[in-house]
């Protein structure tokens, strides 16, 4: 699915005809066909032009880097030879750094990779670099020592390497001669006079300086780019009530790279279908002011995320886990809005900034923390996250993801981002089934965490309180009514179990033990019985037969009259 134009020419497959047909189009058709492609493909596209470079000079930056990192630097030499100097710039500024820092490791790689893609290059970049920036490279890996500080004997003992009798370099770490000795030797010769200032500034500059300057001008090139400073980035994330957003067309301009009159990365659009709902509306925008806008919107949209996430921009597995996040959630917001309702997402999607539908998304997402967080501070759990050890998996994990600072939706084992309205309707009903079940601990059986805590345990399994689960508490309650005659969390003692499992268990067709139909239409009628709300009803219920399957699942399977170990199973209090 493409959102921003007519579908592209089909290449032959025979290479000669796609070579052929490839160079009849002018550059902007060439780049369409290469832009629709990725990685390697992309590559091999671009170098059946006649004219590679002017090719690859014509790709956004972004595109050029994404390309880079999904082939790998190695592989990518052809073409990063070709770069401008402004798209190699870029490259280094998005690879080089962590936070604030300079990774010298990649450093090395880098200039490795400088030094591969040929003298041409090599000159290209020492005539384009800041001074400060080739000093900073300089500086993390050589010591530079002027002929008169420098003693014959000392000279006699280390090995130091000069160009032009005055200046003798150390090499810091291992294998940096073979990188940066080449690299000097193409400085010394193209530049006498940026040699001499680079090895006085090597000499006499301090690192920490050099370092926050580059920085500084770093994101100020970034800027350029459409990615803003940290605090800016973070305004896609600031809560703003989903159900009183104005939506108002027109009331954002463009921006991002398209003000620059280039296009964005077609990259980021690749993960469109993240968000199903989304899409299929974007896909039905077919006036080109409004499909511009909406690219260049949902661009700018990116770039924010890839900066407030914080994550390292030369980890392309990280960069595709943003673009997901970007899509799922203006899936959310448009959903959301609308109530799932196609016309009036589309009038939303045609007059509504990019940004603020996003936000939508994770306000809603926000909601329903702030619900989490009321349940945590309520009087069950009285605020204390420790007392979330009582809920049983997978509840723990969801209500964990919940209260996140951006919160998350626990599927499949792992908390992800919430994906469309389905996903926020589940987390709601979660919430209110939590609410209903330590409600009824607190009211009916008088249970609560502190009293828990305090609980003697000594002689029992589980032998710490963080063993026991709400689990626990209903199904040894109910095995005392079922012994006993009354509903109360106290240990069974071991010598019941054989009794308890006659009472409750049948056997199935596969001599399973199963729970009698009467055990569970008790536990319903009991919970119909203390409660008259009929969405509460359909929450304990569900709690109910979740405690029963675990109970089926724990016991079923012992043979009768065969001893059990209560430090294998789980689901009662059981003393021994």
């Amino acid at each position: 699915m493409d959102m921003v134009g007519p579908p592209t020419l089909v290449l032959p497959e025979d290479s000669t005809e796609a070579q052929k047909v490839f160079n009849s189009l002018p550059i902007p058709g060439q780049l369409d066909i290469v832009l629709q492609s990725r990685g390697k493909e992309r590559i091999r596209r671009i170098f059946l032009s006649e004219n590679p470079q002017a090719l690859v000079q014509h790709l956004p930056e972004m595109e050029v880097f994404l390309t880079v990192k999904e082939v790998g630097e190695r592989d990518a030499v052809d073409l990063i030879s070709l770069t401008t100097p402004e798209q190699f710039q870029f490259l280094l500024d998005l690879d080089l750094w962590g936070k604030d820092q300079l990774n010298p490791q990649k450093v090395f790689q880098w200039m490795e990779i400088l030094l591969e893609s040929g003298e041409e290059k090599v000159i290209q970049f020492i005539r384009s670099a800041d001074l400060e920036w080739i000093v900073l490279l300089l500086k993390k890996f050589l010591r530079v020592i002027p002929l008169e500080e420098e003693l014959l004997e000392a000279r006699d003992r280390i090995p130091l390497f000069t160009l032009d009798q005055h200046y003798f370099i150390d090499f810091k770490e291992k294998g940096a001669r073979e990188v940066f000795q080449p690299f000097l030797e193409i400085l010394y010769r193209v530049d006498h006079d940026l040699y001499r200032r680079s090895m006085e500034s090597v000499i006499w500059e301090l690192e920490s300086e050099l370092e926050e300057t580059n920085y500084r001008l770093r994101c100020g090139r970034l800027s350029d780019h459409g990615f803003p400073d940290f605090e800016e980035a973070l305004e896609i994330y600031r809560f703003v009530p989903p159900d009183h957003l104005a939506l108002e067309a027109g009331s954002v301009g463009i921006s991002g790279p398209e003000e620059k009159g280039k296009d964005g990365p077609a990259f980021y659009l690749a993960f469109q279908n993240e968000g199903p709902f989304f899409s299929s509306l974007l896909f039905r925008v077919d006036e080109p002011s409004e499909r511009n806008r909406l690219r260049s919107e949902i661009v700018a949209l990116c770039n924010k995320a890839l900066v407030a996430e914080a994550i390292d921009l030369s980890n392309l597995r990280e960069i595709e886990g943003v673009m997901k996040k970007v899509f799922h959630y203006l899936n959310l917001g448009l959903q959301y809005l609308s109530k799932s309702d196609d016309v009036k997402a589309f009038e939303i999607l045609r007059s509504s900034p990019v940004q603020k539908i996003f936000q939508a998304g994770v306000s809603a997402t926000v909601l329903l923390r702030r619900k989490a967080e009321s349940i945590l501070k309520g009087p069950w759990f009285r605020g204390d996250r420790e007392n979330l050890l009582f809920l049983d998996p997978p509840y723990f994990e969801k209500m964990g993801g919940l209260l996140r600072k951006r919160p998350g939706f626990y599927r499949d084992g792992v908390v992800e981002d919430f994906r469309n309205v389905q996903d926020l309707r589940e987390a709601e009903v979660f919430l209110e089934s939590i609410e209903t079940i330590v409600n009824i601990f607190e009211k009916e059986l008088r249970i609560h965490p502190l009293r828990l805590k305090e609980l003697d345990l000594k002689g029992c399994y589980p032998t710490e309180w963080q063993g026991i689960t709400c689990s626990t508490i209903l199904l040894t309650s109910l095995a005392n009514q079922i012994l006993r005659g009354f509903f109360r969390f106290e240990a069974i003692e071991r010598a019941e179990l054989g009794d308890l499992f006659l009472r409750i268990f049948e056997k199935d067709g596969e001599g399973k033990g199963v729970v009698k139909m009467e055990i569970r239409k008790g536990l319903k009628e009991w919970f119909d019985s203390i409660e008259d709300e009929e969405n509460r009803k359909q929450h304990l219920r569900a709690f109910g037969d979740f405690c029963l399957d675990l109970l089926e699942e724990e016991y079923g399977r012992i043979v009768a009259g065969e001893e059990i170990d209560p430090r294998f199973v789980k689901g009662l209090l059981i003393r021994t």
